[in-house]
């Protein structure tokens, strides 16, 4: 008989909350629109009002866990968000502790790009790779590195949190220049192509391939598998990124293995996915009486 999770996706635009059951199969998807959140108490109640009503409708004596994907810099062993800079009302925010006291649930916290990484590797089918990344062009830019079907967090739970990261010539950041919000007037049928489209669509790209390649030389994953907003919806910008990728790579003589690049099949299913495979996680662990990790 089938054990679920309360599987929950936070990012600055929209949260989602859903049930996942130990296949990976989401079941109920409750969504909302998160743009009009101006405290941490708000994503508390919406996580609890949407929670409570799949409780009350679904499998409740199965439910084991809740596993969380949020946007911004998460203390893993706390569950607490530490920052996210766009929403200054996320800082320190005991999210795990918050909806672990009103649901009656152990809750396992961790970047939302993190959580996707986590569902993309598991649950997307690619096979034999053992050591799968992912790398996300949203809203902003993250990566997520999975070893044997296990999230890697790194030594302080910041694995991926690179968007910030600046960049030569100019010092825009990663996000400024491959990220959804930076690249919103440049893409999508009513952009108008003209010298500013044509060099913050370079400008992408280039910046995406030389992400790319970091992580294929100093993770040295089976795959790459690429996703977000951006990848998925512009041909423009997974055509470049590949094209440049080919150009930085095919001629090298360093031994760098050339990186196995894939879209990301599982797209926006991949965040709710690794949410609730971590939920079900904490779920063992409350039982084993382990404390609360995001392994």
């Amino acid at each position: 008989m089938s054990e679920y999770a309360v599987a929950v996706d936070f990012g600055k635009t929209r949260l989602r909350v859903a049930l996942v059951d130990d296949r990976g199969g989401t079941h109920h998807v409750h969504e909302v629109d998160s743009r009009g959140f101006t405290s941490s108490a708000d994503v508390t109640e919406a996580v609890v009002k949407a929670a409570d009503g799949l409780l009350r409708s679904g499998p409740r004596d199965r439910v084991t866990g809740m596993g969380i994907g949020s946007t911004g810099a998460v203390d893993t062993a706390t569950g607490t968000v530490v920052s996210s800079g766009s929403l200054p009302y996320l800082r320190d925010y005991d999210m795990a502790g918050q909806l672990s006291g009103r649901l009656g649930l152990p809750v396992t916290v961790v970047n939302d790009v993190s959580a996707q990484g986590l569902g993309e590797a598991v649950y997307g089918g690619h096979g034999e790779a053992d050591r799968v990344a992912f790398v996300n062009f949203g809203t902003g830019v993250g990566v997520a590195l999975v070893t044997g079907r296990r999230l890697d967090l790194g030594a302080h739970g910041s694995l991926g949190l690179v968007s910030a990261l600046a960049l030569p010539p100019d010092g825009r950041t990663l996000g400024e220049r491959a990220g959804g919000k930076a690249l919103a007037p440049f893409v999508g049928e009513g952009c108008v192509r003209g010298p500013a489209c044509d060099a913050a669509r370079a400008g992408a790209t280039e910046a995406a391939a030389l992400l790319i390649g970091f992580v294929a030389g100093l993770c040295d994953p089976h795959t790459i598998a690429v996703g977000g907003g951006v990848w998925l919806r512009n041909p423009w910008f997974r055509d470049g990124v590949r094209a440049r990728l080919h150009e930085a790579l095919d001629g090298q003589t360093t031994g760098l293995a050339v990186p196995h690049v894939v879209t990301a099949r599982l797209g926006d299913r991949a965040g709710l996915a690794g949410a609730g495979r971590l939920g079900l996680a904490a779920g063992r662990g409350a039982a084993e009486g382990r404390p609360r990790a995001a392994t």
